[in-house]
């Protein structure tokens, strides 16, 4: 039999194969290795729920036992790809029973194909029943929606608690993750206003009109397909945010001041900051202040959370330098790193933020 494949086909193909071998992959990666289970699952979900659209719809009429075949996971890409994220931003979380019903809507994706299995080729009789089951099966696009606004809107609140937390955020901020969710969200609400659109039309004019769209839509899985399997591999260690359980006490003006002042000493007697690895816990226990109470000054009192508090000191001090003419051999990505950066891109972003100009251009104003 002479298998004829186009160049979009030969693309999509490779990228289920590169999806299954990185879900198997994550399996043995000691990173997030609770949480990788839940993106091999995604993985695996999308490989199997797009491999039926590679193919030609000729074939799915000529061989009709192919409609009991386990294709159809799209009732479980969302489930799994947000307990993934739920599970990156909180390592302490425990997937038990109670969760099971996430994943109960599966047997909706059945039922179309059950119901093609049982009425091979034209003898279709209860056509009610068979909208009714292509309706269900088109819903798992809602699903998926919902899924991805929740893992978004996750993300988005887990960026926020590292920023109160940590003082280096790179590899571990998730930004892939969000961006990732947007991409899925837009890719599935076009294929649900497709599918709306052709709602209306013939099963013959429906697929013609699928056929015209069918590689603009593979090539977009396909990139979506590696990129969520390199990133999610890539994907360094999270780390576990403490909730304090402090109470919440008004600070009296002279005890914020002190606090403030001890912060300060630590950071430019001490140089803290330097140490790419501060975190609100380690400066909570060299100064012997409650994170909370930190946390309250630094947002109360100067408006600004750990993140930057820390990361405007690394600034300064590779402004000092800069200036210093004795310093003009070294490299400048050199000082940013002796400051505790640990991102070229990270420096180079807050370095303007805070100054308005590149540490190059800096450099150049101020060694004239």
């Amino acid at each position: 039999m002479q298998l004829n494949l186009s160049i979009v086909q030969l693309i999509t193909i490779c990228a289920v194969l590169n999806g299954f071998v990185f879900g198997f992959l994550l399996l043995e990666k000691k990173e997030n290795r609770f949480a990788n289970r839940f993106l091999c699952l995604t993985l695996i979900c999308l490989c199997l729920t797009f491999t039926p659209y590679m193919l030609d719809t000729s074939i799915w009429n000529t061989h009709r036992w192919l409609a009991w075949m386990p294709f159809s996971f799209t009732y479980w890409i969302g489930p799994s790809f947000y307990f993934y994220v739920l599970t990156l931003t909180n390592p302490n979380f425990r997937f038990t029973k109670r969760h099971l019903w996430h994943f109960s809507p599966i047997v909706l994706n059945y039922i179309h194909s059950v119901y093609h299995g049982i009425f091979p080729g034209n003898r279709t009789p209860w056509h009610w029943f068979h909208f009714i089951a292509e309706l269900f099966e088109s819903a798992a696009i809602i699903s998926i929606l919902i899924y991805m606004i929740l893992s978004f809107k996750r993300v988005k609140d887990y960026q926020l608690q590292l920023l109160d937390s940590v003082s280096t955020i790179t590899k571990i901020d998730l930004q892939w993750v969000k961006k990732m969710s947007v991409v899925i969200v837009v890719s599935f609400v076009l294929i649900l206003i497709f599918l709306f659109i052709s709602s209306g039309v013939s099963g013959k004019e429906f697929f013609h009109q699928w056929d015209k769209y069918r590689s603009v839509v593979l090539l977009l899985y396909s990139c979506t397909l590696y990129w969520l399997s390199i990133r999610g591999y890539q994907q360094a260690q999270t780390i576990k945010i403490s909730k304090s359980t402090d109470s919440n006490t008004d600070l009296l003006d002279t005890e914020s001041t002190r606090i403030i002042d001890q912060l300060h000493n630590a950071m430019v007697n001490e140089n803290l900051f330097r140490n790419p690895e501060l975190s609100l816990t380690g400066l909570s226990k060299f100064v012997s202040v409650s994170e909370r109470t930190i946390s309250e000054v630094l947002n109360g009192n100067l408006n600004k959370n750990f993140y930057q508090f820390v990361n405007e000191y690394r600034v300064k001090d590779v402004q000092e330098k800069l200036k210093n003419p004795r310093n003009s051999h070294l490299k400048i990505l050199s000082l940013a790193f002796d400051a505790g950066f640990n991102s070229k891109a990270t420096f180079n972003r807050l370095f303007k933020a805070y100054t308005g100009l590149t540490p190059k251009e800096f450099k150049a104003q101020n060694l004239l």
